[in-house]
């Protein structure tokens, strides 16, 4: 039966169930917005109790037993690029009253001595919980105070979200989160300056200019959101008084937005906004996630290429400025929230965030963003478990699918191994030549006219694209796709995954095609999963961090890697190299938790074997790989694995 036809005739849609859960899920999906959906976890879990965590033995996707080849050769005869560390510029934390929990300063402690993290962001700065504002005039600093005395006590400085509405100052009843911050505009946008000015007037007065400029300020969160009741135009009202009030403070406050929820939403019509008005801005800030729902969950390809357009956008819309405004992305993630999948689903990989996938997805991403074009912050969301957008965990309490890089008991997730890999690097990059990318061949079927699929986008919209043959075999080479819909008038190209639609209708202006692809073979899947990052460290050792990694929904195989040095002569010293692995035998306390039996609260001893268990192993590299030469190599990665070779020279 044709997919379309059953579709339209059934008015199909997947999210029908009638729990609050599974309406958030639809809502979020039709564009509701993340918030909504995050929100809904918190009854989907109460009533499903533990979180799934399917491990790789129970995921079609991941095909063991299966194995392919790749070959690289790190090239050291070519000039290096530098290699910046923009991924230890920031990390995001949960509302900022938890940052006065002790838990929360040991987690970040140890974020700043082992990951290299500089800043911290996080919201409801703003919020009554902080005691900040009490009415017009009357403010209060001591708990912003406790939070910059803590951070620079560790060499980190805040990037402070001006975040939510006080109470006071509130024009509506619209809440967000789990501790119901404030998201209705100002009833007095004045006052809003007012407030804001004096929060920077205070640091610049205690902290004085110097120390003050090292921090950023950032004006809300999401505004295109349910974060922001307002309207685009009133976020723009908000903006400009706040960065009005700090400029007043101290010229040197660096200040900046619009910090939205996707990397490229709003940045054209904020910096034209800025410039129009002769409003000051001193950087740009989105957020870019591979996800916010099955589709695309875990695909570096998409959040790459998210941010490659937003950075072409922001390129543009800053052209002609003596100097370009550097852009953060203060939100960064393989997924915007802690519970995934449609509630009710076969698979809920709700703890996708505590899984070996999130550390191979880090390496892989930064890896593909890092040189020319790339942010100057990617900020992963976010640094511990202790967080409550939604709520504190009632099951599962050491992994529960949180954020966090280190769980509710300080025990480090794979993740925080892969920024700790990374941190450890040097800062010169050296070249990479890898095996051609696949080329996905396959068939397009029949032209449906007049068919639209609505949902399960698994990439950005392409434009400029001629006709439906062309979109389909555009869509052909991405990943997940197999659904390509045609918009004829606009001349763009949708690609879609069926399983995630939301419904079919009928669009004059829409052409729909179904996608048959041909299964890339094995070598072919190493080719596209697999990689190498290469950063020289000084003049005393190469690090070769190998991955292997496949969105949640992709297929990925053992990967056998041949890397070869090529240019090091007598130098390169692999008979002494050691490696580090990230893998579901290394590093991973979720298997040992497992092992243990998913306990609901874990004791102090079982803590203990955790934090063993997430700890990165030094291992001769002549004892884990397949074979060693003088100048190459044979290593096998598991599926979703991480492998950092470091060489002496």
């Amino acid at each position: 039966v044709n997919m379309f036809l059953l579709a339209v005739a059934t008015s199909v849609v997947l999210a029908s169930s009638s729990s609050d859960a599974s309406r958030g899920y639809a809502e979020f999906k039709s564009g509701g917005g993340g918030q909504r959906y995050i929100e809904s976890i918190k009854e989907s879990h109460l009533e499903r109790g533990a979180p799934a965590h399917p491990l790789h033995g129970t995921r079609q996707t991941v095909r063991h037993g299966q194995s392919g080849t790749a070959k690289y050769t790190v090239d050291m005869t070519q000039p290096t690029r530098p290699f910046s560390h923009f991924f230890e510029t920031s990390v995001g934390s949960g509302h900022m009253a938890l940052t006065l929990r002790a838990d929360w300063r040991q987690h970040v402690t140890m974020a700043a001595r082992d990951l290299g993290v500089r800043h911290i962001r996080g919201h409801g700065l703003l919020d009554d919980d902080m005691s900040v504002s009490l009415k017009y005039g009357l403010h209060a600093f001591y708990n912003i105070d406790s939070l910059i005395d803590f951070l620079m006590s560790v060499g980190m400085r805040p990037i402070f979200e001006l975040s939510f509405m006080p109470s006071w100052l509130t024009s509506g009843n619209h809440t967000v989160c789990h501790y119901k911050g404030n998201s209705d505009p100002p009833q007095n946008f004045s006052q809003w300056g007012e407030l804001i000015g004096a929060l920077g007037q205070h640091v610049v007065d205690k902290y004085g200019e110097d120390v003050a400029k090292e921090f950023f300020f950032e004006v809300w969160n999401e505004p295109n959101d349910n974060f922001w009741r307002g309207t685009q135009a009133q976020y723009f009202q908000l903006y400009a008084e706040a960065a009005n009030a700090l400029k007043k403070a101290s010229p040197r406050l660096q200040v900046g937005g619009p910090a939205t929820c996707c990397a490229n939403c709003w940045i054209d019509d904020f910096v034209g906004f800025c410039r129009n008005t002769s409003v000051p801005f001193d950087f740009v800030s989105t957020h870019a996630y591979s996800s916010c729902s099955m589709a695309g969950l875990g695909s570096v390809t998409k959040v790459a290429q998210d941010i490659r357009i937003a950075r072409d956008i922001l390129d543009n819309a800053t052209a002609g400025l003596s100097t370009r405004p550097p852009w953060l992305i203060t939100e960064f993630g393989a997924n915007c929230a802690q519970g995934i999948g449609e509630p009710g689903a076969a698979q809920f990989p709700s703890a996708l965030h505590d899984m070996i996938d999130q550390a191979s997805y880090t390496v892989s991403a930064v890896n593909a963003l890092a040189g020319p074009g790339e942010p100057q912050a990617l900020s992963y969301w976010a640094v511990s478990d202790v967080f409550e957008e939604s709520f504190f965990p009632v099951h599962n309490e050491s992994f529960h699918g949180a954020f966090g890089l280190v769980n509710l008991h300080g025990v480090p997730k794979p993740t925080y191994r892969a920024y700790q890999l990374l941190h450890e690097t040097g800062d010169q990059q050296v070249t990479v030549r890898g095996p051609p990318l696949p080329t996905i061949s396959g068939q397009c079927g029949l032209e449906h006219q007049k068919e639209d699929v609505w949902g399960g986008d698994v990439g950005p919209q392409a434009s400029n694209i001629p006709s439906a043959a062309e979109c389909c075999h555009y869509c052909m080479n991405v990943n997940s796709a197999d659904v390509a819909t045609y918009h004829n008038h606009e001349m763009t190209c949708s690609c879609k995954m069926w399983a995630n639609r939301l419904n079919t209708t009928s669009n004059p202006d829409r052409t729909s095609l179904n996608i048959t692809k041909q299964p890339l073979t094995n070598d072919q899947l190493c080719a596209q999963n697999a990689g190498v990052l290469a950063v020289l460290n000084g003049t005393t050792h190469l690090d070769l961090i190998l991955y292997n990694h496949a969105a949640f929904a992709d297929p990925i195989v053992e990967c056998s890697l041949n890397v070869n040095v090529d240019g090091a002569n007598s130098a390169l010293q692999l008979g002494s190299a050691t490696v580090r692995r990230i893998d579901e035998d290394h590093s991973n306390p979720l298997a040992a938790w497992i092992d243990m039996g998913t306990p609901d609260y874990t004791s102090a001893q079982q803590n203990e074997a955790l934090l063993n268990a997430s700890t990165l192993v030094v291992e001769q590299l002549s004892k884990v790989a397949t074979s060693v030469s003088a100048a190459s190599f044979v290593m096998t990665l598991p599926p979703h694995s991480v492998a950092a070779v470091r060489v002496p020279l």
